[in-house]
C-alpha cells in the first residue's frame, strides 16, 4: 500500500500510514523505509526522514542500503544542506561491503550547481568520475556548473577540451 500511494504521488497518505503501521504493532522492513523516507523528501519533512533513517538502525535492527542512503542525500541536497551530504556520501565510500552508487555524487554535484558551491561540485564530479570515468551525464552536470557561473576557460583548461567553431550555411533560391 505504501508503494502504491508513493508511486502516486500520495506522499503524506505514505506518511500517514507508516505512523499507522507502527501503532498496531507492524515492523516495516527495508522497502517500506525506503518509500516512507523518499515521501518525507517530497514533502520537506526533513527531520522526519532523518528519525525513520536512524530509527530502521536503532529501533528495527535493519541495515541501511544504498537505496536508504541515496534518499537520504537526496534530501540533504534539496534541503541545501550539501556539506552534510558530502559528509555521508564521503564516509560510505571507506565503509567496508558498502555499496554506493554515481548517482549519490551526481545529486550532490546538481545541488552544488543549484546552491552555488562550485568547489564542493568539483570534488562531487572528481569522485563521480573516479567511478565511472565515461559517465556523461557527470560532464554535463560539471559542464553546467562551469556554465553558470562563468568559468568555460577554466573548464577547458582542465579537461584539455576545445570548442570547434560553429557555422551554418544557409541556401536561398528564388
Amino acid at each position: 500500500m505504501l508503494a502504491v500511494y508513493g508511486r502516486n504521488g500520495d506522499f503524506e497518505k505514505v506518511i500517514e500510514l507508516f505512523k499507522e503501521m507502527l501503532r498496531e504493532g507492524i515492523s516495516p522492513d527495508g522497502v517500506a523505509f525506503v518509500t516512507v523516507i523518499s515521501a518525507c523528501g517530497h514533502t520537506g519533512h526533513v527531520k522526519l526522514r532523518i528519525q525513520y533513517f536512524e530509527s530502521m538502525v536503532s529501533d528495527f535492527g535493519l541495515e541501511p542500503g544504498p537505496e536508504h542512503y541515496s534518499c537520504i542525500v537526496d534530501l540533504l541536497c534539496r534541503a541545501g544542506e550539501l556539506e552534510r551530504a558530502w559528509k555521508m556520501v564521503n564516509e560510505m565510500t571507506h565503509k567496508e561491503n558498502c555499496s554506493y552508487s554515481v548517482s549519490m555524487w551526481g545529486a550532490l554535484l546538481n545541488a552544488c550547481n543549484e546552491f552555488g558551491n562550485v568547489e564542493l561540485g568539483k570534488l562531487a564530479a572528481h569522485k563521480a568520475l573516479e567511478m565511472d570515468p565515461h559517465n556523461v551525464g557527470i560532464y554535463v552536470l560539471l559542464s553546467n556548473v562551469y556554465a553558470k557561473f562563468g568559468m568555460w576557460d577554466e573548464l577547458m583548461k582542465e579537461t584539455g577540451l576545445r570548442k570547434d567553431v560553429g557555422c551554418s550555411w544557409i541556401e536561398i533560391t528564388s
